[in-house]
């Protein structure tokens, strides 16, 4: 077994060098060789270890394989995953093995490249339902690949679980598989308020992928299609599905004609189906239907129409779109058509809270648009409205004209000729004219001959007609005589090869396509058609036209190439490839276009660069013209192309100045020299000269970055030795060393850059190996990059692929080391783990965050502001520190930010409470009459969660003093923002969140303290309906305390809260209501019911949160007004009813009204009939 000993030489090109090694693998094989033979042999290059990989493939050893797969080399890592039968060694290939034995002795690569490799070969569904099973709870992503290959009745059992978590290509490789899975998940969109809002964001997508189906199972398919496609929005079928319908399922469309023409299936294919009675039929009832009104039209059924004979066609549109004569019309459709399911919005609840946005953006004030802006925008938006397009006279004209015929068309048409009292009249009747005349020959022949006596029109006019004529008459075929009449019609246009006194590109065109016919093609026409090249394949060309025009063009663009300049001819050669391509003439090595543009390359190499490029992306004459490719194309293909297929045209000063110049990706052809040219001289004389083509100076076009890759690639075991030479010489030459030291993972043998250690192999190598390290290293290898300044960032991002306790003791290093690298990781941590980010990280980074100046810091600045990566459980803490953080910044324009983050601050209380008081202080310290306090809300929220009235107190002397002192400063300079700021702060003493917990007991105390406040410059009687407001919020507050003492086990479930609770607040807040509207009357007159009435109406309408619960609670307080109330309070509840009834429902109305019914009341009487309202 001589031949099989190593070190194997390799010769001939690279195909053959692979062919050669694959026949000593096989011989191996047939002799019976055994692989510990050969295992123990040295290895002198990769291909000696790729031998043993495939001979070890060959024989079955899975012991060796696998020990490949744990080596540092993705080369052999990947030829070690050619042996597919390793599929079949349970032993090895399950998901407990792989991931505790296997994966963490490979590197990362590997590791992906297995996993890719595992769910692509496995296919047994025993093996595959294990591995999602194993996968599905924590990376669902990557176990739902295995799931398509389990057995169905699997498949059918786990779907209904993840119907939340599939996508659309999820489901269409699923209902690939098995049909089923297609019908349950429609059947899901029903009920799962989870699927359907997922559908709905992208119905088209998920109809897609449920189009598979058709064929394997066409009743799951139509089925779904008649019950969910979107009339709206929806695609109709493709043609082929169109046609497979009505051949194989034709009592579908039988079943719901209507819907499967104006909907679902390709009218064309339709047509083409059907038998001409079907057709007519099917007409005459899309004419009957007026639901279908906004679709039916001539256009919409031609196709149908068409299959009709001419002799019978004109009369049966007359009929039917002149004469409507269709019988009797339907009015609704009669069956159900398909729908979308409903969107299903959350609501809001009356329990809910208001979200207040800041008063004063920026310190500014935000304006609202001026009314011409507004104005203007409306009526930019009326005029590009799609309903209201208008009609020109030529539409008026052609719908006149529509179901006429040509003849008769002709005969009216021309008597109004004479009477058109403009040229662009008579040039519509042209027009009309030629769209009626169908390019029959004897109808363009009569046309021709009315424009004859015509000829004396505006040049304008008559090219618009000639190029009318052009495009739908094939004019090129008429007969000499009317030819010669449709020339004289078009003089001045340029026919002749002239100069056109206005464009007419068409009828230069019609005189090219006849000459090209007839064989000949006169100069002028020539140069004039060569200026405005077209291919001609805009026109109706019959197959044997498309002959002679193609070899036509193709010798007329030759010959005129032959004598052009360069540049010129390269255009002229692109043309004529764009032709042959048009018209599909197949181009070979040795088509004359091909020996022109190898000419045109000896003369002007720049122009021809995009020829050859044409001619290799069409795979033409590749390997004729592979040395030429290499000169021009300079890429990694043409390279390739030399290596597989000559040899000789191996030139390492070109290879080398390609390589070093070119930013083009050469890894696979590097590849390729460094495996299986490794000994070769070439090669030897290739490193040699890049290693000197770093110190060419001269040459500016050198990419030194690249160059360093690729040299490390090719220089194998030594590029140690050669670093370490660079190293021992003059500093000039260190930027070139640790260009190389940080590619020494791409020499083959790999350099141990362990051994190195990271000050002299360099950060960018450190953090390469680091990344690409094995799991079982990472932790020790973590802890010793986390130790230097340095390589603290690349500790900081391995941790990440590490436990909890590597990433706590990482980023607690990184806080002492580098706080802005640890901030950074921090992001990068919320962005990688989402809602699963550990709450101790944030704890550790957070005091960098609060000490760290980003006035400086452009970039994190912009990263900390990307509060949607924050998790959910960490989000109100970190907006509260972003928030405090950003008001240190001194950059004015970055105050509307600031601004942003206060709003997430206010939305995520009470959970930022504990943290709020330093973010209330900064903004009071901010704040003065010119840029006021933006959002008092927050203050008085922050007063309404305290535990105590201590807590309280303590609270206001800290803020609330401070508060109010700074509105009354306001209100002395400023009045038109004090009263925003006092309404905003009037209307969050509404705060349900404090008023249904029972350990806020101070929220009656706070809203008496802003009374106190208010009386100081409000006076009761002018500010009536002020006080009545807050008046109101008091008792909102103690029916929610009241509710939750009588019913306790109706607010400690949330949905019998949210249901039974507003009928029990709602009704106590009305007996409140009715009680303190009786001491107003007792205090003040009877009329201030009117008052009260109008305060209480505003209250339920502005301060409550709307939605279908408050039209619920307005009811339950309107009972609870009439069962407390007298004859003068149940006069409140006509007015609310009356003010508040658009909200209910009509079974809410009813109850109110039978209600009001049986109050035998006179004045409730009497408001009733002065106020319009009826509920007898």
């Amino acid at each position: 077994m001589t031949m099989a000993v190593t070190p194997i030489t390799l010769s001939g090109n690279l195909g053959e060098r692979h062919r050669r090694l694959n026949t000593l693998v096989r011989e191996a094989g047939v002799r019976g060789a055994s692989l510990q033979e050969f295992q123990a042999l040295p290895e002198h290059s990769p291909v000696d270890r790729l031998f043993k990989i495939d001979l070890a493939s060959q024989l079955g050893y899975v012991d060796y394989i696998i020990q490949n797969l744990q080596d540092d080399d993705m080369l052999y890592v990947s030829r070690a995953l050619k042996s597919k039968w390793l599929v079949d060694h349970h032993d090895v290939i399950n998901p407990k093995h792989l991931e505790s034995v296997l994966y963490p002795t490979m590197i990362k690569p590997a590791v992906s490249k297995l996993k890719h490799w595992t769910y692509i070969n496995l296919r047994d569904p025993s093996m595959c339902q294990e591995f999602y099973l194993y996968y599905k709870e924590n990376t669902f992503e990557f176990a739902i690949k295995y799931l398509p290959h389990c057995c169905n009745e699997f498949i059918l059992q786990e779907v209904p679980t993840i119907l939340a978590k599939m996508s659309s290509q999820h489901l269409k490789i699923l209902s690939e598989k098995c049909p089923r899975v297609a019908e349950i998940y429609y059947n899901s969109l029903a009920t799962d308020e989870v699927v359907r809002p997922r559908y709905l964001e992208n119905q088209q997508s998920y109809y897609n992928s449920v189009k598979c189906v058709l064929k394997s199972d066409a009743d799951v398919f139509l089925n779904i299609t008649e019950k969910y496609f979107n009339m709206n929005s929806f695609r109709r079928l493709s043609p082929s599905a169109s046609d497979y319908i009505l051949r194989c399922h034709k009592h579908r469309f039988t079943n719901k004609p209507e819907l499967y023409t104006a909907y679902l299936l390709h009218v064309q294919t339709l047509a083409d189906r059907l038998s001409v009675e079907e057709c007519q039929e099917l007409v005459v009832r899309l004419a009957r239907a007026k639901y279908l009104q906004h679709w039916f039209e001539y256009k919409a059924v031609e196709p149908l129409v068409k299959r009709l004979s001419p002799d019978k066609r004109a009369a049966f549109k007359k009929r039917v779109f002149v004469e409507k004569d269709v019988g009797e019309s339907v009015t609704e459709w009669p069956y159900e058509v398909p729908a979308p399911p409903p969107h299903t919005y959350p609501e809001a609840h009356v329990f809910d809270d208001q979200d207040f946005r800041p008063l004063f953006v920026g310190g500014g004030i935000a304006f609202p648009l001026s009314a011409s802006y507004r104005c203007e925008a409306l009526g930019m938006s009326m005029f590009n409205t799609p309903g209201l397009i208008l009609k020109t006279e030529l539409d008026r004209l052609f719908d006149e004209f529509r179901f006429v015929g040509f003849s008769r068309a002709l005969h009216e048409l021309g008597r109004r000729l004479g009477a058109a009292g403009s040229p662009e009249r008579r040039r519509d009747i042209f027009l009309v004219l030629v769209s009626k005349s169908g390019g029959r020959s004897e109808a363009v022949s009569a046309l021709l001959s009315l424009a004859a006596r015509h000829s004396n029109e505006p040049v304008h006019i008559r090219a618009a007609v000639l190029r009318s004529l052009v495009k739908r008459a094939q004019v090129w075929r008429l007969p000499a005589e009317v030819w010669i009449n449709l020339l004289e019609f078009g003089h001045g246009l340029g026919l002749d090869g002239s100069t056109a006194e206005a464009e007419c590109r068409e009828g230069l065109h019609a005189v090219v396509i006849r000459q090209l016919l007839e064989g000949k093609c006169e100069p002028a026409i020539t140069a004039a058609f060569l200026e405005e090249f077209s291919t001609l394949s805009e026109y109706s060309l019959s197959s044997a036209e498309r002959v002679k025009v193609a070899a036509g063009l193709q010798n007329l663009l030759s010959a005129a190439a032959l004598v052009a300049e360069p540049v010129i001819a390269a255009k002229l050669l692109s043309q004529l490839l764009d032709a042959l391509n048009t018209y599909r003439v197949c181009i070979v090595a040795t088509s004359p276009v091909v020996g022109a543009i190898v000419s045109l390359a000896s003369r002007d190499a720049e122009v021809t660069r995009p020829l050859l490029q044409r001619l290799y992306e069409a795979r033409v004459a590749r390997r004729e013209l592979l040395r030429l490719n290499l000169e021009f194309r300079r890429d990694q293909a043409s390279l390739m192309n030399v290596l597989r297929h000559d040899l000789l045209a191996l030139d390492y000063k070109q290879f080398s100045e390609i390589i070093a110049t070119s930013n083009t990706n050469f890894d696979s052809f590097i590849s390729k020299l460094a495996i299986y040219f490794q000994n070769d001289n070439f090669v030897t004389q290739l490193r040699t000269d890049l290693k000197e083509k770093y110190f060419d100076t001269e040459d500016r076009k050198i990419k030194h970055a690249k160059l360093a890759r690729r040299l490390a690639s090719l220089s194998g075991r030594d590029l140690e030795q050669y670093v370490q030479e660079l190293d021992s010489k003059r500093t000039e030459v260190r930027r070139w060393s640790a260009m190389l030291r940080a590619n020494a993972h791409r020499a083959r043998p790999a350099v141990a850059v362990a051994e190195w250690g990271w000050r002299r192999a360099g950060v960018k190598a450190v953090a390469t190996r680091a990344m690409r390290g094995r799991q079982a290293e990472r932790a020790d290898l973590t802890r010793a990059l986390a130790a230097h300044r340095r390589t603290l960032r690349v500790a900081l991002a391995l941790s990440m692929l590490s436990g909890l306790d590597e990433q706590v003791d990482t980023f607690t290093l990184a806080t002492k080391l580098r706080p802005a690298a640890a901030l950074r990781a921090l992001l990068l941590y919320f962005r990688r783990f989402g809602d699963k980010s550990e709450v101790c990280i944030w704890n550790i980074v957070k005091p960098v965050m609060l000490s760290i100046d980003l006035s400086k810091r452009d970039n994190l600045r912009r990263l900390v502001k990307e509060v949607k990566v924050v998790p959910q459980s960490i989000k109100p803490d970190y907006c509260v520190t972003l928030y405090i953080v950003l008001l240190k910044t001194k950059i004015k324009h970055f105050y509307s930010n600031v601004d942003d983050i206060l709003c997430d601050v206010s939305k995520h209380l009470p959970e930022v409470e504990n943290s709020l008081e330093p973010v209330l202080l900064k903004m009071l310290e901010m704040a003065d009459a010119v840029q006021p306090v933006s959002c008092p809300s927050i203050f008085v929220r922050y007063f309404m969660l305290s535990k105590s009235d201590e807590d309280l107190e303590g609270r206001f002397e800290k803020l609330g003093e401070p508060l109010l002192t700074h509105l009354d400063v306001v209100r002395e300079k400023n009045d038109w923002m004090f009263r925003k700021l006092i309404s905003e702060t009037m209307r969050s003493l509404m705060y349900n969140a404090a008023f249904f917990n029972t350990k806020c007991t101070s929220c009656l105390l706070v809203i008496e303290k802003f009374l106190a406040w208010m009386e100081t410059f409000m006076p009761k009687e002018e500010y009536f309906n002020n006080y009545a407001q807050v008046h109101l919020t008091m008792l909102y507050c103690k029916a929610v305390r009241q509710s939750l003492k009588q019913l306790p086990a109706v607010f400690a479930e949330p949905r019998r809260r949210l249901e039974e609770g507003v009928d029990a607040v709602g009704f106590v807040f009305g007996r409140y209501i009715a009680r303190e509207l009786a001491q107003l009357v007792a205090s003040y007159f009877d009329s201030v019911v009117e008052l009260y009435s109008g305060a209480l109406v505003s209250f339920l309408v502005n301060t409550l949160v709307s939605g279908s619960s408050r039209a619920k609670f307005v009811v339950s307080v309107l009972k609870g007004i009439l069962a407390e109330g007298v004859g003068t309070q149940r006069r409140l509840a006509v007015y609310i009813y009356k003010h508040c009834q658009h909200e209910m429902k009509e079974p809410l109305q009813k109850e109110i009204k039978e209600l009001l019914y049986k109050v035998e009341d006179i004045q409730v009487l009497v408001r009733a009939e002065t106020t319009g309202v009826r509920f007898y």
